[in-house]
């Protein structure tokens, strides 16, 4: 929405379609007109149809830009562009397509489809610099036809200042969390790839050796049932909080001592740099982009490796001068480098340059 009233201040004719409800009508209360349209994420016969309405829509409009976000969507919006002849067709890619933790058939057949609609697109936004190098190794797209532009986070929502004490205490006391309690939280989606089985495994092992420690799950998904089957048998359940889908995020982080997402692949991991935001230190992964976005600001331990979460969250719980330390780098890293109010500009000055 920023993005969007940014454009419009700067005399643009702004039109979003997408196929969440929830987002068509508050982007229609924001007064930006809105074009639903229902697109899977999985592969279905029902794409075509997507792909015509857009076609039609995007037809009957005239649009001379279209920018398409994420993979299967940016699929179908791009092909339904170029049938209607729009001019400048941009891509804003937020993660990989293609990634190692995929068949190799899945890996082939994506890849196609990703260089075939790249040849008809003419311009790539990447989120990072990790996006554009797989962009250009990937045979996506050449280097003089993409654009880093970093996401941004809204400094005016995540802030430490805007949430209550008491609405962190009372938090806190609901999640059977004492004043001198370290939790130990995790905010996403239940899902394989996030490495939530190796943070469970990893917290078994502080449970060990420290008490007054509690892990807070926000965030729903089909790997739940499996995650809460494994924190039994280890004996854990009665030290971790399943709060299930939130919508108060900064109240959720501000809660948190210590932000932990083991996680085995990211796009560009918002919520580590939301939880910066906060002023909670992070814990993370390894992997790129993460080591690009948090560099020196967050502790870094290899995907999969439980023995070593274990003792980066132990560590941290022992120091809180080095928690103090993360929590002030932390906030440093995004309000210079993660700041909304430049990546809109930066949008801006893309836009404002694009020969359509």
């Amino acid at each position: 929405m920023p993005v969007f009233k940014r454009l419009q201040a700067e005399r643009f004719d702004i039109t979003f379609a997408c196929t969440d409800d929830d987002d068509a009508k508050f982007v229609t209360n924001q007064n930006i007109p809105c074009f639903p349209v229902k697109i899977s994420r999985k592969i279905s016969f029902s794409d075509l149809f997507a792909a015509i309405r857009l076609f039609r829509f995007i037809k009957k409009n005239k649009f001379k830009i279209v920018n398409t976000h994420t993979a299967k969507a940016g699929f179908v919006g791009r092909f339904a562009a170029w049938l209607a002849g729009v001019p400048c067709i941009i891509h804003t890619a937020h993660g990989l397509t293609v990634h190692e933790y995929q068949k190799k058939w899945q890996s082939k057949f994506y890849g196609f489809l990703e260089r075939w609609i790249a040849r008809r697109t003419n311009y790539f936004v990447a989120v990072t610099e990790k996006v554009k190098k797989e962009l250009i190794k990937q045979g996506v797209a050449p280097e003089n036809k993409i654009k880093v532009i970093h996401n941004g986070i809204d400094l005016l929502f995540f802030s430490p200042e805007l949430v209550e004490l008491n609405k962190t205490d009372e938090l806190r006391h609901l999640w059977g969390a004492e004043n001198n309690t370290i939790i130990i939280g995790a905010l996403s989606r239940l899902v394989p790839h996030k490495g939530l089985e190796d943070l469970i495994d990893a917290f078994a092992e502080v449970c060990k050796s420290r008490e007054n420690v509690r892990l807070v799950f926000a965030g729903d998904g089909n790997l739940k049932e499996t995650l809460q089957a494994r924190a039994e048998n280890l004996g854990i359940n009665d030290k971790i909080c399943w709060l299930g889908w939130q919508t108060g995020v900064p109240e959720v982080l501000s809660c948190f001592d210590i932000f932990c997402l083991p996680t085995l692949r990211e796009g560009f991991g918002y919520v580590f740099l939301e939880a910066q935001a906060m002023g909670i230190p992070v814990v993370a992964t390894n992997i790129e982009p993460l080591t690009e976005t948090l560099g020196e600001t967050a502790v870094f331990v290899p995907p999969q490796s439980p023995s070593e979460l274990s003792g980066a969250i132990i560590k941290l719980i022992d120091d809180e001068d080095y928690r103090k330390e993360l929590r002030i780098k932390g906030l440093e890293n995004v309000r210079q480098r993660f700041n909304q109010e430049n990546q809109c500009s930066e949008i801006v000055s893309f836009y404002n340059n694009l020969e359509v």
